[in-house]
């Protein structure tokens, strides 16, 4: 069936002009004979969000009445952008511009809360199939009860359909869509045509879905526990996939310089590795990031990679006392591991290092802050530290844990996981105003500059008494954390330039 003969479906993605799920569902929607406009809504940023204007509005309003769409699909990914969805679906419903379905990481745990605003449809895990059933269903006016993964209101009733159409191969989801050809991007008031990403320097690519790791903070698990038998926990796609994607988007992206990998755990199956690292060679031949963990570091499949254009490898470590990572946070690697993995990395060579923290929430205390600050001294090589808040998500495990513990009463969680968006990205980068806490962050912050580390060392036996230095140190840190992302960045552009000569 030619492209568009059924009609049209409206795809809207929020702050990320990438987004890998709604490419993916315009790839399975055009396959299936649907025209797809996709919207790209506002982009991310991670300091200083915006919600939705009513100029913003407007503006999607107009493209999606211009659009007639059959169906118009939102992927919520995040609860934390959730006013601004819930602005759009009021906008939406006001003008009665066609029905809608909801999807991503957000909308598969907590399906009732857009059913019970009026949201007709929820489509849970991965939508390609069942998007296009529900489109076919919607055109031929068809029953849903067989639709996998759908749910949608009887009445007052909520119908859930048994989650299914999860495909073990994900080659047979094909390719996401790399330049959608009816694509514009609003975002500060504007409506800007064509696809937002073909000017980026970098690409975003998943060469897997699932993690096997079970952190109570992340909703990877929650979802995994909606897998019917026989899903594989974590899903691989070929190698040759990949690199025809990146091919893809070498084409079409021409400024491309970087690549990112976002799979949870980059792939490490027996003989993946090697076939990655022979086509991506002689096909690709980009720099490119990879996210690990502490108990997956391996030297051997490290230095692979890092002669075919790895640079940097981003890993959560998340907190130096061993009780809030294993209490708390339900990771079990010990310090050592943890230790090892950053020996391991310096020692294969890789460029530059990235170690996540999550510091200063409801479980954390002074002594818990100095456990970080005592293992960040440990870690081997030339890194970077991203320090930030812990976001409590809805559906995520340690939402109950915190109010079994005491930590905050349901009234508080609630007021936390359903807060504007300005001040769920605040707590993610919040300092408590505790003293003695705030310190030892600056001190964790300082510690990855080797020119302040014997300043640490003098500082460290009685912050309070060196306040005043720490917190000037700190700004002059933050200075140069600014001119080492820009270090890095030119870095990136002038190998990628050489490549070219």
């Amino acid at each position: 069936m030619a492209q568009g003969e059924k009609g049209t479906v409206v795809l809207v993605a929020f702050y990320n002009v990438k987004a890998l799920g709604v490419r993916y569902l315009e790839s399975a929607l055009t396959r299936a004979g649907y025209r797809v406009a996709t919207v790209f809504f506002k982009r991310f940023n991670s300091r200083a969000p915006s919600p939705a204007t009513a100029e913003e509005l407007e503006l999607l309003c107009r493209r999606v009445r211009r659009e007639k769409p059959m169906l118009i699909g939102l992927s919520v990914m995040s609860s934390m952008y959730l006013d601004s969805v819930c602005a759009v679906l009021d906008a939406l419903g006001e003008k009665d511009l066609g029905p809608v379905a909801c999807g991503g990481a957000y909308a598969s745990l907590e399906p009732e809360y857009f059913l019970r605003r009026g949201v007709p449809y929820v489509i849970r895990l991965d939508g390609e199939g069942p998007v296009v059933q529900l489109a076919d269903a919607l055109r031929e006016g068809r029953q849903l009860e067989s639709i996998p993964s759908l749910c949608y209101l009887e009445g007052d009733a909520v119908r859930i359909n048994p989650v299914g159409c999860l495909d073990n191969d994900l080659d047979r989801y094909g390719l996401p869509t790399v330049n959608s050809p009816n694509a514009c991007l609003i975002d500060e008031g504007r409506l800007t045509e064509g696809d937002p990403q073909l000017g980026a320097l970098s690409y975003e690519v998943i060469a897997s879905r699932g993690c096997p790791f079970t952190c109570s903070y992340c909703s990877c698990v929650n979802l995994r526990r909606l897998y019917p038998a026989g899903v594989h926990p974590v899903r691989t796609r070929s190698v040759e996939s990949v690199i025809q994607e990146l091919e893809e988007a070498r084409r079409a992206c021409r400024s491309i310089a970087f690549i990112h990998f976002y799979d949870e755990i980059f792939p490490n199956l027996p003989g993946w590795v090697d076939e990655f690292v022979d086509k991506y060679r002689a096909r690709i031949g980009l720099p490119f990031s990879i996210w690990s963990h502490p108990k997956m570091v391996d030297a051997q499949v490290l230095r692979k990679l890092v002669r075919v254009g790895l640079v940097e490898v981003i890993m959560g470590i998340q907190s130096g006392s061993s009780s809030i990572r294993r209490e708390v946070f339900h990771r079990y690697e010990t310090n050592e591991d943890i230790v090892q993995s950053t020996r391991t990395i310096r020692q294969s060579d890789v460029f530059w290092a990235n170690y996540d923290f999550m510091l200063q929430h409801p479980f954390e205390t002074a002594d818990t802050m100095r456990e970080t600050y005592e293992l960040v001294k440990r870690l081997e090589g030339r890194y970077e530290l991203q320090l930030h808040g812990l976001n409590f998500l809805p559906g995520t495990d340690i939402v109950p844990m915190a109010v079994e513990q005491g930590r905050l009463t349901r009234e508080e969680m609630d007021s936390i996981l359903y807060a504007p968006m300005a001040e769920q990205f605040n707590a993610y980068w919040k300092q408590e105003d505790d003293p003695v806490s705030r310190l030892w962050y600056q001190l964790i912050f300082l510690w990855q500059f080797p020119c302040f580390r014997r300043r640490c060392l003098r500082y460290e036996q009685d912050p309070l008494a060196f306040r005043a230095h720490i917190g000037r140190d700190h700004a002059r840190g933050l200075r140069l954390a600014r001119l080492r992302y820009l270090y890095k960045k030119a870095r990136v552009v002038l190998k990628r330039l050489k490549g070219r000569r």
